[in-house]
């Protein structure tokens, strides 16, 4: 069975916060111990990630990003206020649900527009540990029972009014023709045509294309099929 993942948004380095000054290593011994630990005690086929235990090549930005919209879940500690959490957690709530927050007990001032979002309270104590697994496994168990819950303002006004991604691409009539060709050459009974000059029966196997969707989409982007 494939795991599903789960991806912890939490300040990583040293914080200060109301005179008080908590390290990085202190946040990560909180992480493993407690947050990683309570997730992975719930459901062992879930996958518990922080970005800084990312290990692949390229752009660390990119790699959040792409977490943020394909992970079935995402933690999020907003017990400081890190403008890198609440960034990273708007972009979440934008994108998809099955976002579950949570605070150490005692911690304040939380912007605005997070103030009002529950979220689950926990002590990093041995008692502590206990009580956050049976609160996060009732959220977990919550959006297995219903997938598609939403939970915040933002995804409830953004589908009352139809949005979506927007689909952005730079030059919609060369991406539409790289698509068509992609199409085709994954045909080798077109390619043998092709080559053998033999266009007889071309249309027919243009009909029989296995992704012919595919190449009919490259088409209407590349603006070929147009009166």
């Amino acid at each position: 069975m494939q795991k599903k993942s789960c991806f912890v948004v939490m300040a990583i380095g040293d914080q200060r916060h109301n005179g008080i000054e908590v390290s990085a290593s202190d946040l990560k011994s909180k992480y493993t111990d407690l947050i990683k630990e309570s997730i992975e005690s719930i459901d062992k086929n879930i996958e518990v990630i922080r970005a800084d235990e990312v290990s692949s090549a390229g752009s660390i930005s990119t790699d959040i990003f792409k977490r943020l919209m394909l992970s079935e879940y995402v933690v999020v500690d907003i017990t400081y206020p890190n403008p890198n959490v609440f960034y990273e957690l708007g972009l979440r709530h934008a994108v998809r649900n099955k976002t579950i927050l949570i605070k150490e007990k005692g911690s304040k001032n939380n912007p605005f527009d997070v103030s009002g979002l529950r979220y689950i309270e926990y002590e990093n104590t041995a008692s502590g540990l206990k009580k956050l697994k049976e609160n996060l496994s009732g959220a977990f168990n919550t959006y297995k029972e219903s997938p598609g819950q939403v939970d915040n303002d933002f995804l409830t006004v953004a589908l009352s009014m139809g949005m979506c991604f927007q689909r952005i691409v730079r030059d919609r009539k060369k991406e539409g023709q790289k698509k068509a060709l992609s199409a085709i050459l994954k045909n080798k009974e077109i390619i043998k045509a092709i080559e053998n000059g033999n266009t007889n029966n071309f249309a027919e196997l243009i009909s029989n294309v296995e992704n012919l969707e595919d190449f009919v989409d490259g088409l209407v982007d590349a603006g070929a099929l147009e009166d």
